[in-house]
C-alpha cells in the first residue's frame, strides 16, 4: 500500500528515484492484455441492474483519470531535476497509459458498451491548467522550475493518486471485491495499485523533504486547503448511467473514504493534520 512506500530522508531523491526506477523496469512490466476477463463478463451479467450501472459509472471514472493523466503528464518529467528522477517519472507515463488500456479493454470486453459520458472530477479537470502551468516554467529560473514541481506533486501524486484513486480502490473492494466477484477488475486494480503506489511513495517522499522549505510548505499546504473542498464531488454527485440515476450502495461511504486519506497524506507530508 502506498503508506508503507512514504520513505524517510536517509537517502538523496536521486538515489530513492533511481531504486524505483530499477523497481518498475523489474516488476511493473505486467500486460493489460493478459489479465483474464472472461469470469468478470459472467459476474457482470448476474448483477442486478443497479449494481451493472454502478460498475460502469465507476469504471468511467476511473478510465477518465488514468487517460487524462497520461495525456498530460509530461511536464511533470520535464521538471525533473536530474537524470535519476526523470527516469523514474518516465515510468510513470508509460504506467498510466497501461491503465488507460486496461479499462479500454474492460468498457470492450466485459461492459460491453463504449466509454460513456465523463464523471464530473474537478481536481483530475485541472490538471489542464496545472500542466500549462508547469510548461511555462521550464522557462523561467529554477526556483521557478521546482515551485511549479512541487505544485504538481502536490495535485497529483499528492491528491489525485494519493487520495482519490486510493479511495477508489477501497471502494471496488467493499462494493464488488469482497463478494468474490470480479476476479479480473480484481487483478487489474492490484496491479494498478502496485504501479501506483511508486508513484504515491516517490511523490510524498518529495513533498515531505521539500516541505522542510517554509516556502514550499506554503505551497503545498496551499494546494491541499484549494482542492479540500473539491475532492468530495466524485462521490457527492448524483449517479446517472444512460440518462438514470441510480442509488449508490451504501458500503460505499465516498466522502468518507476520501477525507481520511486526505488527512492521512497531510501526516504524511508535515506530521500534523491540518494545513491551516
Amino acid at each position: 500500500m502506498a503508506e508503507e512506500l512514504v520513505f524517510g530522508l536517509d537517502e538523496s531523491t536521486d538515489e530513492v528515484a533511481w531504486k524505483l526506477y530499477r523497481k518498475a523496469i523489474r516488476f511493473g512490466t505486467w500486460d493489460p492484455a493478459e489479465i483474464d476477463l472472461s469470469r468478470d463478463r459472467e459476474d457482470y451479467e448476474r448483477l442486478d441492474k443497479d449494481l451493472q450501472d454502478y460498475l460502469i459509472h465507476f469504471c468511467t471514472g476511473f478510465l477518465d483519470a488514468e487517460e487524462n493523466v497520461a495525456l498530460k503528464f509530461c511536464p511533470w518529467i520535464m521538471l525533473g531535476a536530474s537524470t535519476q528522477q526523470q527516469a523514474f517519472l518516465s515510468t510513470q507515463l508509460v504506467e498510466e497509459f497501461k491503465h488507460t488500456e486496461f479499462f479500454l479493454r474492460y468498457f470492450q470486453e466485459v461492459l460491453g458498451i463504449h466509454r460513456t459520458e465523463g464523471v464530473q472530477n474537478a481536481v483530475q479537470q485541472k490538471l489542464d491548467e496545472r500542466g500549462k502551468r508547469m510548461l511555462n516554467a521550464l522557462e523561467g529560473s529554477e526556483v521557478q522550475k521546482e515551485e511549479a514541481l512541487v505544485e504538481g506533486l502536490a495535485h497529483y501524486q499528492g491528491i489525485i493518486e494519493g487520495v482519490q484513486a486510493m479511495a477508489g480502490y477501497d471502494v471496488f473492494e467493499a462494493v464488488y471485491g469482497s463478494k468474490g466477484i470480479l476476479p479480473g477488475l480484481k487483478e487489474g486494480f492490484k496491479r494498478i495499485k502496485e504501479d501506483e503506489g511508486r508513484h504515491v511513495g516517490f511523490g510524498l517522499r518529495m513533498l515531505k523533504l521539500l516541505a522542510k522549505q517554509e516556502k514550499h510548505a506554503a505551497s503545498i499546504r496551499r494546494v491541499y486547503e484549494e482542492y479540500r473542498p473539491l475532492i468530495a464531488i466524485r462521490y457527492d454527485q448524483p449517479v446517472i448511467v444512460d440518462g438514470r440515476q441510480i442509488p449508490v450502495p451504501p458500503v460505499v461511504n465516498g466522502r468518507e473514504r476520501v477525507m481520511k486519506l486526505f488527512e492521512r497524506r497531510l501526516k504524511d507530508i508535515f506530521g500534523v493534520v491540518s494545513v491551516s
